[in-house]
């Protein structure tokens, strides 16, 4: 996992964390537990190569929705997941996803 939590002076509602590229897995399940989330900028797109088969580099819609109910973000920002060949899910698959987590 590569992620970074940036905090600054009269930053009152949490860090502005930026997940980086990552998968779900129970370090980044627990980001809620060890920081206050204001903003979560997260990396999505469910990378794959075929060289590495099934194995995932990013998280898909569907681990967005888990980790924003975890971790609790006042706003998320779903990036990263659009434009190159290795993304699995564009935004339409990202959009339901979200969709899904608001009903």
């Amino acid at each position: 996992m590569i992620g970074f939590a940036l905090s600054w002076p009269g930053q009152p509602d949490g860090v502005l964390w930026i997940s980086g590229d990552t998968v779900l897995y129970d370090d980044v399940r627990h980001i809620g537990e060890r920081l206050r989330v204001d903003t979560a900028v997260l990396h999505l797109g469910g990378v794959q190569f075929p060289i590495t088969g099934p194995l995932r580099y990013t998280m898909t819609g569907q681990d967005a929705v888990e980790l924003i109910q975890l971790v609790k973000p006042r706003q998320s920002i779903p990036v990263h997941y659009e434009g190159w060949k290795h993304f699995r899910q564009g935004r339409d698959a990202v959009e339901r996803g979200l969709r899904r987590r608001r009903r």
